[in-house]
Order: C-alpha cells, then sequence, then structure tokens
C-alpha cells in the first residue's frame, strides 16, 4: 500500500487537457482519495503490522498534506484568471457603448440622405438656395459647403449631382481673387487649375446682380467649376468629416 502516491492519481487527473477548474476538481478527488488510504492504513491487521502501517500513515499524511497545499494554490490560480477574464469583460462593455454610439450616429446620418466617401460625409441638396443660405444650412448640420481635394473626389462629387450645378464651399468674398475653402481647408491655386472651366473665373459684373464670388460645380461640363453670383439659387452639397460633432 506504501507503494501506492497519491501524485500517481494527481498525474491521472492531469494526463487529459482539462479546464482549469475540472483539473482542480480531479485532484480533489485525488486527495480524498489519499485521505481514504491513510484511513485504512491507521487500522493494522496485527501487533507486528502496526510499526510499518504508521510509517506509511505518515508518509501518506504528508502527501495529503502537499496535496491540499498544492489544490489551495491551484484553486488561488484559477481565481485570479477568473478576476482577470472578469477585467477584461468589463474593458469591453465600457468600449463597446461608444462604438455603438458612433454606429447609430452614422445610420441616422445615412437614414437622412448623407453619402459616405473617402471618410467623409456628403449631403447633396434637392432644394434650392443663395449660397450664404446654404452655408447657413451646412453649419446647422455640423458641417460646411464642402471642399474638394482632389480628382477622386470632384469625380465622386460629379457622379452624385448627375449635371446640376450645386454650390461648393469656394468663394473671394472679402478679398476679389483670394479664395479660400469655408471648412478650413487650404486653397492650392496649382492643385485646383484643372477643375475651372475655360476661362473661369471671370468675376462677371451682372448689374444689379454685382459680381460672382461664389463657386458652383457644374458637371455637364469637362472642367467643373464656376464663379456665380452669391445670390443666385442654387443646390449645395454640405460635407462634415467622420467623427466630427456629433458624430
Amino acid at each position: 500500500m506504501s507503494s501506492e502516491n497519491i501524485y500517481d492519481h494527481m498525474e491521472l487527473a492531469e494526463a487529459a487537457p482539462q479546464p482549469k477548474d475540472l483539473r482542480a476538481q480531479s485532484k480533489l478527488q485525488a486527495v480524498e482519495e489519499g485521505v481514504q488510504k491513510l484511513q485504512v492504513s491507521l487500522q493494522p491487521d496485527d501487533a507486528s503490522d502496526a510499526s510499518a502501517k504508521g510509517s506509511d500513515s505518515l508518509q501518506l499524511l504528508d502527501e495529503a498534506q502537499a496535496g491540499f497545499r498544492l489544490l489551495k494554490t491551484q484553486l488561488g490560480n484559477v481565481s485570479a484568471a477568473y478576476g482577470e477574464i472578469q477585467i477584461r469583460l468589463d474593458n469591453v462593455s465600457a468600449a463597446r457603448t461608444p462604438v455603438q454610439d458612433c454606429c447609430s450616429d452614422v445610420l441616422t446620418k445615412l437614414s437622412r440622405g448623407w453619402r459616405f466617401y473617402g471618410g467623409n460625409f456628403y449631403y447633396f441638396s434637392k432644394g434650392k438656395k443663395s449660397w450664404d443660405e446654404a452655408e447657413r444650412f451646412c453649419v446647422s448640420q455640423d458641417s460646411h459647403l464642402t471642399s474638394v481635394s482632389s480628382h477622386a473626389e470632384q469625380e465622386f462629387i460629379s457622379n452624385e449631382t448627375k449635371g446640376q450645378d450645386h454650390w461648393i464651399g469656394l468663394t473671394d468674398l472679402g478679398t476679389e481673387g483670394s479664395w479660400r475653402w469655408v471648412d478650413g481647408t487650404e486653397y492650392r491655386a496649382d492643385a485646383s487649375r484643372g477643375f475651372w472651366e475655360e476661362n473661369q473665373p471671370d468675376n462677371w459684373h451682372q448689374g444689379k446682380g454685382g459680381r460672382e464670388d461664389c463657386v458652383e460645380t457644374r458637371t455637364m461640363e469637362l472642367k467643373w467649376w464656376n464663379d456665380a453670383n452669391c445670390s443666385l439659387p442654387s443646390k449645395w452639397i454640405c460635407k462634415q468629416a467622420h467623427g466630427q460633432a456629433g458624430l
């Protein structure tokens, strides 16, 4: 009986991979079996066997105590692992809330007719307003009349406007010939030269209507931009960067 070791039972419990809590239960069962053997060993068959059994019992007792200590450590590790998992779950839950809010805002924007392209939202109006009125509308939607920074963006706008004139956010109001984007984007004359229609901008004087200080994109032309009188009614395009106010 002394040849049987409590750790033999514990190794059998560890032979197949199990979750930590199941392994701990197996080890607990092994320890219990060892204690049962200890109880048997304490009942000698005869007086001559008492001394030997006492020695075996002390060994089994030491092994049982060691098994209990190991089991306690294992259970402590399991408890710590569960605690770490709970912390991670709490972190995931906390991170999920702003993502859900963001997705909700995006879906709301799209449901109201905005288009998403290149990291920005665009609104193509159905009605017509003057350039100033159109910009005020865009501002009320946490946006501005659109700037255009690349040929790809201009082509996207062209496809969406389907050949109809739309105000964009380019103006030289205040200082003639000093063009600026109302959303703060830097206006680069060299990069934008290819967007203007031939002989534009021309700042044509329209008598009582004044001169042309606001820009519309006219997609029926090979080159798209034309300066026009800011008071004329036209459709318009708002642009909002994704992640800006409200998103």
